[in-house]
């Protein structure tokens, strides 16, 4: 029995052509292997002959041959077999095989076919029959190269994919290294006023920021703040934020007013300064944020707070009790000319002051419930008979306990301010 292998060049940038198949013709009998060899030479094919499958499959790796005819019966190794090594074979590119059989019968060719045949040629082998299955193996074998380009590109691109997620995992790592080390240090206390803070970014980086420092003389100033949207644009948002308001010079600075009485800088009102940042940031982009912040003058003890949008804070009573502060309001950056009203209250020893985003009360359960403002004030007042640290771990173990491991959908941020002393 004949088998034709047809081969080409392994390769990859080899194209497939009616006339350049190179066959690996495969028959113990000269006679009937030179007359075949012939047919195919004449329909312009490089054919090379084997004489056994043994010889055959020593060729199909020296001469790199992708296309077999091959008789069925032969000493050593007969076609089926030879069909068998081939399809176990790691081969680098696919191997199309017609098996050639005097008999014809189904049997046969369901043993082929399992063997892993692809087509057969029932002998005497004429030159038209012989053409037309050379001709459809090298269709397949051309979808096959064609197959295995696109899959080599698309591995080129995945490599290359790859390559850019770790160059922008890496610069996000750096950004996020950035926006912590412009977070202030985890446990502050400056002239009597202490602050605790909790950042959980529900990415590399967050809208989310806040601040807590000394604003002109005898003051002390902080933020929260929230941009809307998530990950680098939000980012870049608040990052620019936190640089516009640090308090690094007093002239220029929309935190400070000058008192040319006192000659000397003061602290600017909150309305103020969220009226300023209003008219910076409006209309740069879709873009909008909504914010917190308040002042403590050291000699009065006032609490004058502003707020735009954000979620009210929460005021927690030395001597027990809360109370939400502020009604809400627009947020920064919606329309041009929005008025921003401070809310004034004193602070006694041992009150503090809670400010949170939304990411706190909109976390969920694993139940997909949300945390909500009534679990928080419960929470709050659950804890504010202890000392500060005490009240601050509990209040965050508490929330992390309502997320059940869950990482948040928002940023998490909270801060809490304490007139610890005068």
């Amino acid at each position: 029995m004949l088998v034709l292998v047809a081969a080409d060049s392994l390769n990859p940038a080899a194209q497939w052509s009616v006339v350049t198949l190179k066959i690996l013709l495969v028959d113990d009998d000269r006679m009937t292997r030179s007359m075949a060899a012939r047919m195919l030479r004449l329909q312009g094919h490089e054919v090379v002959e084997a004489g056994d499958g043994e010889l055959a499959w020593q060729a199909i790796g020296r001469e790199q041959v992708n296309f077999v005819v091959s008789d069925w019966i032969m000493p050593n190794l007969d076609g089926v077999e030879l069909c068998r090594r081939i399809r176990a074979a790691q081969t680098p590119s696919y191997v199309y095989v017609i098996l050639c059989t005097s008999k014809g019968e189904r049997s046969d060719l369901i043993e082929g076919m399992d063997a892993g045949a692809d087509d057969f040629l029932v002998k005497p082998i004429s030159s038209e029959e012989l053409r037309v299955k050379v001709r459809a193996g090298e269709r397949i074998l051309t979808l096959e190269r064609g197959l295995e380009e696109r899959n080599r590109q698309l591995e080129e691109v995945h490599a290359s994919l790859q390559k850019a997620h770790a160059l922008i995992e890496e610069d996000l790592l750096a950004a996020a290294r950035l926006q912590q080390a412009m977070l202030p240090s985890a446990s502050l206390e400056k002239d009597g006023i202490c602050c605790r803070w909790h950042f959980h970014p529900s990415s590399y980086i967050a809208g989310d920021i806040f601040n807590f420092f000394e604003v002109g003389e005898n003051a002390i100033g902080f933020y929260i703040l929230d941009v809307s949207g998530h990950g680098v644009p939000a980012a870049m948002l608040s990052i620019t934020l936190s640089v516009v308001l640090t308090p690094d010079s007093m002239e220029g600075n929309i935190l400070t007013q000058y008192d040319s009485a006192a000659e000397t800088y003061r602290a600017a009102s909150p309305d103020s300064v969220i009226q300023e940042l209003n008219r910076r940031f409006h209309s740069k982009d879709d873009r909008y944020f909504t914010m917190i912040y308040g002042v403590i003058d050291l000699q009065s003890s006032t609490l004058r707070i502003g707020q735009a949008g954000h979620p009210s804070p929460v005021l927690a009573r030395s001597g027990g009790g809360s109370q939400t502060l502020g009604a809400g309001g627009m947020p920064v950056g919606v329309w041009p000319e929005i008025e921003f009203d401070s809310i004034e209250t004193q602070l006694a020893i041992g009150d503090r002051l809670v400010l949170y985003s939304d990411g706190v009360t909109e976390c969920l359960n694993n139940a997909g419930e949300q945390f909500g403002e009534r679990r928080l004030l419960e929470a709050i007042e659950a804890v504010q008979e202890n000392d500060l640290d005490t009240m601050f771990t509990k209040l965050v173990e508490r929330i992390n306990a309502w997320r059940g491991g869950r990482e948040p959908d928002d940023d998490l941020s909270l801060l809490v301010v304490e007139r610890s002393k005068n």
